[in-house]
C-alpha cells in the first residue's frame, strides 16, 4: 500500500519533445555557424520581396495603385526566380572569395584595423555576387545592371558583417618579420 502511495506523489520529470529539438537545433546552429552564415541573406531579400509583394498585390487589388507599375513585377520575379541564384552565388562567393580576400589582406596590411579589414573584405565578396548575378542574369539594361550590382553588393557586404558579427572571428594575425639587424 505504501508503495502505491509513494508512486503516486511522485512527479516525473518530463520533458517537452519540442523544448529538446529547439534545443538540439539551437547547439547544431551555434556549432556550424560558418555554414548558415552566408544564406541569411538572400532569405531575408527573399521574405522581404514575398512581403513587399504580397502588400503591392493587395494594394493593387483595392485599386489604391495602378496595374501598369513595374515594381510590382519586379519584386514578384525576385521573390519567386531571384532566390536560388543568389543563394548559390552568395555562398559559393562566400567561401571563394570572401575568406581567402581576408587572409590576403591581413598579410599584406596588417597594420589595417579590423573594421576595415572587414569592410574590405565585404565589398570583394559583394563585388563577386554581384558580378556572377550579372553573368547569370545578363540584365538588358543600365539600370537593371545596377539593381544586380546593388543586391550583390548589399548581399556580400551584409553576410560578412554579420558573420564576423555573429561569429567574433577577429581577422588572422600576421607576425610582421623580424630583422636580424637590431
Amino acid at each position: 500500500m505504501k508503495n502505491k502511495k509513494k508512486r503516486r506523489n511522485t512527479r516525473r520529470l518530463r520533458i517537452s519533445p519540442v523544448s529538446a529539438v529547439r534545443k538540439a537545433i539551437i547547439q547544431h546552429l551555434r556549432k556550424y555557424l560558418i555554414v548558415y552564415v552566408p544564406a541569411v541573406m538572400p532569405l531575408f531579400f527573399f521574405f522581404l520581396a514575398h512581403g513587399i509583394t504580397v502588400v503591392t498585390l493587395i494594394l493593387i487589388k483595392s485599386g489604391v495603385l495602378p496595374q501598369g507599375l513595374a515594381l510590382p513585377k519586379t519584386l514578384v520575379t525576385w521573390g519567386v526566380y531571384g532566390l536560388l541564384p543568389l543563394l548559390l552565388c552568395s555562398y559559393g562567393c562566400f567561401f571563394a572569395v570572401a575568406r581567402p580576400v581576408t587572409g590576403r589582406l591581413t598579410q599584406r596590411f596588417p597594420g589595417w584595423r579590423p573594421d576595415i579589414l572587414t569592410l574590405a573584405a565585404g565589398v570583394a565578396y559583394g563585388a563577386a555576387v554581384a558580378l556572377v548575378l550579372l553573368l547569370l542574369l545578363a540584365p538588358g539594361s543600365t539600370l537593371r545592371a545596377c539593381f544586380l550590382v546593388l543586391v550583390g553588393m548589399a548581399t556580400g557586404l551584409g553576410n560578412w558583417w554579420l558573420y564576423r558579427a555573429l561569429t567574433g572571428a577577429p581577422p588572422p594575425t600576421v607576425q610582421p618579420p623580424q630583422s636580424d639587424d637590431l
